[in-house]
């Protein structure tokens, strides 16, 4: 009778040893893959900076229970560099040439983004409807030549249902593709004002 409930223990312990929370989840974003371009227009772009202006740079979601976030989603990456690298590859994928220098020719477009929001959240405690939520947000400054100065506020806030007990795999996914769909908006912008 005794050794029938040790496997029942063992699997009871396992069982609640894999649901334990994390108070700290580190994930790591993959480079932005560009798609087919769209307009390849040839011009010549400065990309004159990337600006993170989050408070907390290196936190990019939460696990939420109860109301309270009970996991941290970090990265250690420089989301500075992720954004400019990903900016630069979508806007060669259009046919676009990069200039490391900066110059005020008429042809040549100066871009500056400032990231303003990357976050995701879990809420644990939603069993149905949209539990997962991505918001990414920046600002696009772009002038051409001595032309007037263009901002533009670009951003992207998404929903959708994931089984409660999803961890910090399921916010990486989908703050990835979050990410990738601003870096296209924000190629899409650049390409509508230029030329």
């Amino acid at each position: 009778m005794k050794n029938r409930f040790i496997p029942l223990i063992l699997f009871s312990i396992l069982l609640l040893g894999g649901c334990a929370t994390k108070p700290v989840a580190n994930i790591a974003l993959d480079p932005y893959v560009p798609g087919q371009a769209a307009f390849q227009k040839c011009g010549t772009i400065f990309v004159s900076g990337i600006v993170d202006k989050r408070k907390q740079k290196e936190v990019v979601g939460e696990i939420v229970k109860k109301g309270k976030a009970v996991t941290m989603v970090k990265t250690s990456q420089n989301m500075e560099k992720w954004f400019k690298e990903a900016l630069e590859k979508a806007l060669g994928a259009e046919g676009c040439k990069i200039t490391p220098k900066s110059t005020h020719h008429p042809k040549i477009a100066r871009v500056y983004i400032r990231i303003d929001k990357i976050e995701a959240k879990l809420d644990r405690d939603r069993l149905t409807g949209e539990n997962l939520e991505a918001q990414v947000y920046v600002t696009l400054f772009m002038r051409q030549g001595k032309s007037q100065r263009i901002i533009k506020k670009i951003g992207l806030t998404q929903r959708k249902w994931v089984p409660p007990l999803s961890s910090e795999s399921a916010i990486k996914e989908y703050l990835q593709e979050t990410l990738d769909e601003v870096v296209d908006m924000v190629v899409e912008h650049i390409d509508s004002y230029r030329f």
